[in-house]
């Protein structure tokens, strides 16, 4: 056979066909397919700029990715070391404590709590701001070498006003006034700071809201307390806010406590202060003038400081040493009454011993409706084991007081919720004296007077709603 050859009309037509073959390969490849080549010679058009611009959004998403990776492992962080205590607290009460009236109960809790009872200390209690305020303002407007205040609560409103002239004035007439206010309780009060500033004060905000903050936002100093002069100084729970005006006669008002004290305790509060003063940058304070806080009565007086520190979480050892040393009676004046479970457990022991245990918790005056409700969940054990417990009803309730056996006596800033026991950090004092327990159990027989028993048929005949409401926060009780 001979070789196929091509006619002139065939190959004519292959080559008119070549470039429509070349369209149809770059239609389906385009010119950035490998192999695939522009005819014209020019670089690959938008099919390339396609491709490229694919494998660019293929990166931004991994990067995108990565990113949102690391941010809610990092959120998750912050949020792990806000909530959750620095370590584990005591999961448990002290064995083999001695009565909370024997020599050897000072000095298991010395050797607990890391601090001295001091001897020759006067205290006196003032209760609800009508006596406390005018009190504390007399020793700021007495002043004449120092004062040292630290406050969870500067609020805006007058008292603020009158307590922002006091130390104002002192600090003008050359009195060294130091002041560590919490940001997040005081809400941010700049307006106050600085007016204090402006007059001389030296003034602190604790844990302000910043980038070296944000791990800690959530553990606050809840102290509140001051020193004058190194002579008097002062713990308990108000708050320099109008809230603590009066005498806690309406449901806007807040029944609180207040002590003063002098004596070698004094200086023990003074260097409770020092502590958050050197934290927010403060200058280490002069030494104390040991003279002016020598022997002013005859009590024994512990300061107890609670830090959210591993080791140091002073106020619930303070709590179940006590506990654990009642023989005879627990009184309990718990405006948040939310303990953690060593603590319940504690008070549960207490009962099966036979101690008869009183507390008093706030009425349907609240600030704030979720401790309440997360509060009521824990009632009934304790009703079904023998305690009495109480719902201040005459205004709103703050007072923090525990009395064991006619002889302790407990008090300060802690509540007896799981937030001070483990996060907010506290200053508080043990009075070992029998007369003045008795003074304080006359304060509480006389709130337990105003306030209605609760009962189990009561707390049973709550609505399904509440009960419901009650159980979500309990859920959120250590952060409460």
């Amino acid at each position: 056979m001979q070789p196929f050859l091509r006619t002139p009309e065939a190959a004519s037509r292959s080559t008119v066909g070549a470039p429509s073959d070349v369209r149809k390969s770059r239609t389906c490849h385009g010119f950035g397919h490998p192999g695939v080549l522009d005819p014209t010679g020019n670089p690959p058009g938008r099919w390339g700029v396609r491709r490229v611009g694919a494998g660019l959004r293929r990166t931004w998403r991994t990067v995108g990715l990565v990113l949102a990776g690391v941010f809610s492992v990092g959120l998750a962080g912050l949020t792990a070391a806000n909530v959750l205590p620095a370590g584990p607290g005591l999961s448990r009460a002290p064995a083999n404590v001695a009565p909370v009236d024997s020599p050897a109960f000072r000095q298991q809790a010395e050797a607990l709590l890391g601090s001295p009872v001091t001897q020759g200390d006067a205290v006196v209690d003032l209760q609800n701001g009508d006596a406390y305020f005018p009190a504390m303002l007399a020793d700021i407007r007495s002043a004449r070498k120092s004062i040292e205040l630290e406050s969870y609560i500067l609020r805006r409103g007058h008292i603020a006003d009158v307590f922002v002239a006091a130390l104002s004035e002192r600090a003008r007439a050359g009195v060294k006034v130091r002041v560590v206010v919490d940001w997040m309780g005081s809400r941010g009060n700049v307006a106050d700071a600085e007016r204090l500033r402006a007059a001389g004060v030296d003034f602190h905000f604790y844990r302000p809201v910043r980038l070296d903050q944000l791990a800690s936002l959530n553990k606050r100093t809840h102290r509140k307390l001051m020193v004058v002069d190194d002579r008097v100084a002062w713990t308990g729970g108000m708050g320099i806010d109008d809230a603590w005006l009066g005498n806690a006669s309406n449901g806007k008002q807040k029944r609180d406590m207040m002590f003063r004290m002098r004596g070698p305790a004094v200086t023990q509060m003074r260097g409770v202060f020092e502590e958050h003063w050197l934290a927010t940058g403060g200058q280490p304070l002069p030494p104390a003038d040991v003279a002016t806080s020598s022997a002013a009565g005859r009590l024994p007086v512990q300061v107890i400081a609670s830090t959210d520190r591993v080791g140091e979480y002073n106020s619930q050892r303070m709590f179940l040493l006590a506990i654990a040393g009642a023989r005879r009676s627990i009184d309990l004046e718990a405006s948040y009454f939310v303990p953690d479970e060593p603590v319940r457990q504690a008070l549960m022991d207490a009962l099966a011993r036979g101690v008869r245990v009183r507390i008093i918790v706030e009425g349907d005056h609240v600030d704030g409706h979720m401790v309440g409700d997360a509060s009521r969940t824990y009632w009934a054990p304790f009703l079904d084991a023998g305690a009495q417990i109480a719902r201040y009803t005459p205004s709103l309730f703050h007072s923090k007081l525990m009395v064991v056996d006619g002889y302790l006596t407990l008090a300060g800033s802690a509540n007896f919720d799981s937030r001070s026991l483990h996060l907010n950090d506290e200053a508080n004092i043990a009075i070992y004296d029998g007369p003045f327990a008795g003074r304080m159990t006359d304060v509480f027989d006389r709130d337990l007077a105003a306030s209605q028993p609760v009962t189990m048929a009561r707390l049973r005949a709550r609505p399904w709603t509440q009960q419901v409401t009650d159980r979500f926060w309990a859920e959120f009780a250590s952060q409460l």
